[in-house]
């Protein structure tokens, strides 16, 4: 069993109990945010609590080791942000009028992570155990080597062919349907949600804590990514087609490059373009599946995934799937019997077969002249590995465009989504843990005194959260310098430990928190018994302050000794 005090808790490798690692870089003086769970704690007697790697509306993530196998792993923690409160003794409560929808979303937090354990579904990250401790919940998943898909498409020219893309999606699509099967909605795919390992394969991580039957799951918003129903659960249900519009939105950043306009947005102007260069190279069903998922109402959009991937690989949904309203049923219905003749009169020769092509495309009005040889290449397929199509099948499905195909587009250059600063570590930022901020140029612009943000964290920057840039947009950050003053807290009587937790609440850097010893038989051992600065001075945190340890060992000791 390996000595954990040798780990490094930003990466959890050997380092030797060095200060900084030589391995991330990560420095051993740093502390988690103060509604996180502190590093070096223990939980069920077997995991070692490490740093914060990411936080949603959910669940806070950990880096954590494994102290029965000697291994890395990733611990989900159940922590709501908007009704969870972290008390000192580091167990979570909730106010009264927050217990209903703390204990219903503790109850799917627990049933989403044992369903997903016991399938332990291929493009998952599999997970070791689920248990309760702290007044909240824990799963804890096998560490996993990768990175997000937004940075895979970085460094692959920031779009993939759909020849790159089907073997990736498809899998995680198989492993969709089994989640919407067991009743859970995943709530919250995106680009930044799925993860590409060093086998070539995609997983899902993020999976949200609530399941279709729990509002919760509105909470992890992403622009561009997800659906309306989302945004107004209030007149829409969370259903598997929540997922489609994410999976296709995915899927839209990765053909096309460009992350689509927010849902909300589109709800009052729907101009979604694609530039002609995609129109011309990407097959008609995939173009038509995408119009068909990315669907703004629920009641137009495919309605599940087995459906969306159907209309996908094969230009039509599953026999007997239910994919549209009724009226769309009926549209689709009558333009497929159109294509139908249409097709039978081309087989009389080459000539017929262009006219009922060029009569196809205006019929479905999908993508315009830009599509014309792809309609050319339907009518003499090539050999094809995939299902056989019936020649019925061939027709597109009900939907009919995913918005304008503008012949002199430009493609637009690749906008980022700019994350949340405020609340982070400056150091956590500027050590470049999180690779999406190389999207951006970080400056820091001010440093101002705060008494809602702790010393060193961030208090503002100069664009605001979730606006599209362009790569290398300058994005200043205004950094936290604690409060003016704070008033130095009373630790005589308290243990080391918890004299040194008490004075960095209170801003106090740890560099500068200095322990000696001092002997006093009257005082209970292993206990300050003095410090200086004295209890409720008012001062600023940049002092240094000096805490005394009775080092009396006890009688007992005394007499053992003797």
């Amino acid at each position: 069993m390996l000595n954990t005090d040798r780990l490094c808790l930003g990466c959890m490798n050997d380092c030797g109990g060095e200060k900084v690692c030589a391995i991330c870089g990560y420095d051993s003086a740093t502390r988690n945010p103060s509604d996180c769970l502190p590093t070096k704690l223990w939980l069920n007697d077997r995991y070692l609590v490490g740093k914060v790697l990411e936080r949603d509306f959910g669940c806070i993530s950990y880096i954590g080791w494994d102290n029965a196998d000697d291994s890395i792993v990733t611990i989900r923690e159940y922590f709501p942000l908007d009704i969870a409160r972290r008390n000192p003794d580091k167990t979570v409560s909730v106010s009264e009028e927050g217990k209903y929808l703390y204990n219903g979303g503790l109850m799917s937090f627990m049933e989403t992570n044992t369903k997903l354990k016991d399938a332990n579904l291929p493009s998952t990250i599999p997970c070791k155990e689920i248990f309760e401790e702290n007044g909240t919940a824990y799963a804890v998943n096998v560490s996993f080597t990768g990175i997000v898909l937004s940075d895979f498409l970085n460094r692959n020219g920031g779009s993939l062919k759909w020849e790159q893309a089907r073997p990736l999606f498809l899998p995680l699509m198989d492993t969709l349907k089994a989640m919407h099967e067991m009743g859970i909605v995943h709530g919250n795919i995106s680009p930044e949600t799925v993860l590409v390992g060093r086998d070539g394969k995609l997983r899902l991580s993020n999976i949200s804590v609530s399941d279709m039957d729990n509002v919760s799951i509105k909470r992890n918003l992403t622009d561009g990514f997800s659906a309306l129903e989302q945004y107004d659960t209030e007149n829409y249900s969370i259903t598997p087609a929540t997922d489609v519009y994410s999976i296709s939105a995915t899927l839209f950043n990765v053909l096309i490059g460009t992350v689509p306009p927010p849902v909300t947005a589109r709800l009052e102007n729907d101009s979604l373009s694609v530039p002609s260069k995609f129109a011309e190279e990407l097959p008609r069903n995939v173009l038509v599946a995408l119009a068909n998922g990315i669907q703004v109402l629920p009641e137009k959009r495919t309605v599940d995934i087995e459906s969306f991937r159907g209309e996908l690989v094969y230009g039509n949904a599953p026999d007997g799937s239910d994919l549209n309203t009724t009226a769309q049923k009926k549209s689709a219905a009558e333009n497929a019997d159109r294509t139908n003749k249409k097709t039978k009169k081309s087989l009389s020769g080459i000539k017929s077969a262009i006219i009922a092509a060029v009569c196809t495309v205006l019929a479905f009005g999908i993508l315009g002249a830009g599509l014309y040889f792809t309609v050319l290449k339907d009518l003499f397929p090539k050999e094809n590995t995939d299902k056989p199509v019936a020649e019925s099948q061939v027709s597109a499905p009900s939907s009919q465009v995913i918005g304008s195909v503008d012949e002199g587009a430009e493609i637009a250059p690749k906008q980022y989504a700019v994350p949340n600063f405020v609340g982070k570590w400056y150091s956590a930022i500027a050590d470049g843990e999180d690779k999406s901020y190389e999207n951006f140029v970080i400056t820091v612009k001010n440093k101002v005194f705060s008494d809602k943000y702790p010393r060193g964290t961030v208090c503002e920057q100069s664009v605001k959260e979730g606006s599209s840039v362009v790569k290398d947009t300058e994005i200043q950050l205004t950094i936290s310098m604690g409060p003016l003053e704070v008033e130095v807290p009373s630790v005589i009587g308290s243990t080391e430990k918890d004299a040194i937790i008490d004075l960095l609440k209170r801003g106090f850097l740890y560099e500068n928190i200095k322990v000696e010893e001092k002997y006093d038989v009257d005082a209970a051992p292993n206990v300050v018994i003095d410090q200086t600065p004295k209890a409720n001075i008012k001062t600023n945190t940049d002092i240094t302050v000096e805490i005394y340890v009775n080092s009396y060992k006890g009688e007992e000791n005394e007499s053992t000794d003797e």
